[in-house]
């Protein structure tokens, strides 16, 4: 028997050739508009979503609705409280036991609180709808990304006046200066319909109830007293199993299992499927993310996100987004702390090196290209290397979203401590610095530091063109450095839906009954997420659960 062992990593690598060649086949059925990622896979071998399960027959109880929510995150509560808003009866049914939020920017064009700062993006729609569509190489359905658009202000505004009257909490303007980078070689637009300002008890309950961050609990608190009042039922601890259909092959309800494996058929005339991404499902990354292997090294996907409604929602005919689809990764995963929240000073636009000890490239874009100059480098990671003029300098790079230095994220206490353990390497000298960076060739890593600093003195990157309010030299003892790589936020691919937020088969046929929004809803992102226009994720949730919640209780009984 042959010593020789191979690792999950050398073996996905080596099929990636393969991989390639059944890729291009469904990029060539998307010319006729009915590729989906069934088409990826050979007859030999089926994943678990492509043959549906035996129907669930031991049913304990039955109940009655007008709507089924599957899913409390954004998109689900905002689903669910549109149906009720509009006369249906609602249950939702989340698998956790808790409604799900987190994050920190929430796009529109002209909501009310961004027009109260003089900000009015109305003008830019077209612009910004290309823009998205840029980012994601034009394979979204550039209609669905324009109901994002013609909708998203009365959706942010109508959950706004929520998070206020429900959820108790203060909402304020994003200042403009906190959203467009001065001098950027790439455009951040102002899309931020506000921000969220907790009382010190809020932040108290979140950080004990681990949101992240600690005032999207807001969140859950406006949701939770609106369900109250429009008679919502929410069912925790329950995980959504199957689909069922009524004879005509319309949606007619979900079957449920609760903590104690109890079985429940949910009936209904519509049924919308909000469960999030597949982040920690290894069978989808593999077929629908396969370069993901390689490319992450820790992951922040809440574990609940297993990608149960794409499955249900295949099993019934829905057609899934063609393969690669889209990964949120952020350039935040320090090697030994992956899995912590972000930490923007160690993501600013410093010094980048790679393991030969050379500068890689323009250190200052948006981090979708930070993560892919990362891949393209030994250990698919970086080494980022700064100086202790960092408490100044940093905050004039003038980084915004998950990079800027607001206290949501930066906090000069973890940072103190990361040093401490050494998670942040640190020497008072060079030498001791670049002695800690294992892996590192050291010798040409110490002339280009000498090079870059002497770039830094004449104010302009002629290597690399980062703009001059990055360029700051690694002069001043001590020194510090993070070997970065790549962590992944949630995906971004999932069922396919048309204009009206309807799951459609492979033929583009809506599937009667069935909507689907948030990450578990696909035809929107591809490639790359457009951090430029910070919040689009959170914002594309709210907007189609609202919509969907609204077109599922009109098809009530």
């Amino acid at each position: 028997m042959s010593n020789i062992q191979i690792n999950r990593r050398d073996f996905l690598k080596g099929t990636l050739a393969v991989g390639a060649i059944t890729a291009v086949g469904a990029l060539a059925g998307c010319a006729s508009g009915k590729a989906d990622a069934s088409n990826t896979t050979s007859t030999a071998t089926k994943h678990t979503w492509e043959t549906a399960p035996n129907a669930i027959t031991d049913i304990a109880k039955t109940e009655n609705y007008d709507v089924v929510v599957v899913g409390g995150g954004m998109a689900g509560c905002a689903a669910a409280m549109s149906a009720a808003e509009s006369g249906a009866k609602v249950v939702l049914v989340e698998k956790t036991k808790r409604l799900s939020f987190r994050g920190i920017d929430y796009a529109a064009l002209a909501s009310k609180t961004q027009q109260a700062a003089g900000i009015d993006l109305n003008s830019q729609k077209s612009e910004i709808v290309k823009e998205a569509e840029r980012w994601a190489g034009g394979r979204g359905d550039e209609r669905v990304l324009q109901v994002w658009a013609d909708n998203c202000n009365e959706a942010l505004d109508w959950v706004a006046n929520l998070l206020v009257t429900y959820g108790k909490t203060t909402i304020a303007p994003m200042p403009r200066e906190m959203q467009e980078i001065p001098h950027a070689k790439y455009f951040h637009y102002a899309c931020d319909a506000f921000q969220i300002v907790p009382s010190p008890e809020q932040l108290q309950r979140g950080s004990e109830a681990a949101y992240e961050p600690p005032f999207a609990i807001a969140w859950a608190d406006a949701y939770s007293a609106y369900a109250q009042k429009l008679g919502v039922t929410i069912k925790y601890s329950m995980t959504a199993a199957q689909l069922i259909k009524d004879k005509s092959g319309a949606i007619a309800g979900v079957v449920a299992q609760d903590a104690s494996k109890t079985y429940t058929q949910l009936n209904a005339k519509s049924v919308i499927l909000c469960t999030g991404g597949y982040g920690n499902d290894p069978e989808m990354m593999d077929a629908f993310i396969p370069s993901h292997a390689d490319e992450m090294i820790g992951t922040l996907t809440p574990p609940s996100n297993t990608g149960d409604g794409i499955r249900m929602g295949a099993w019934v005919g829905g057609a899934i987004d063609p393969i690669p689809h889209c990964p949120m990764y952020f350039d935040e995963a320090i090697e030994g702390k992956t899995g912590n929240r972000p930490i923007p000073l160690t993501r600013q636009p410093w010094l980048y090196l790679n393991d030969d000890g050379e500068r890689f490239e323009n250190e200052d874009l948006p981090y979708a290209y930070v993560c892919r100059g990362m891949f393209q480098q030994k250990r698919n990671m970086q080494w980022t290397v700064w100086d202790s003029k960092w408490p100044t300098e940093g905050p004039k790079m003038g980084m915004v979203s998950c990079k800027d230095f607001r206290g949501a994220l930066h906090d000069p206490a973890a940072i103190e401590a990361f040093i401490k353990d050494g998670t942040i390497l640190s020497g008072n000298t060079l030498d001791e610095l670049l002695g800690k960076m294992k892996g590192l060739n050291t010798q040409t890593a110490k002339a280009t530091i000498a090079h870059y600093n002497e770039l830094c003195a004449a104010g302009v990157d002629t290597d690399f063109g980062k703009r001059k309010e990055c360029l700051n030299s690694i002069t001043k003892a001590p020194f510090y450095a993070v070997h970065m790589g790549a962590q992944l936020l949630v995906t971004l691919g999932g069922l396919q839906i048309n204009h009206n937020l309807n799951v459609i088969d492979k033929d583009g046929n809506p599937i009667p009954g069935l909507w689907a929004a948030g990450n578990c809803s696909g035809s929107f992102f591809f490639n790359d997420y457009p951090i430029v226009l910070a919040g689009l994720s959170h914002s594309r949730a709210v907007t189609f659960g609202r919509l969907a919640g609204k077109a599922a209780a009109a098809t009530k009984a």
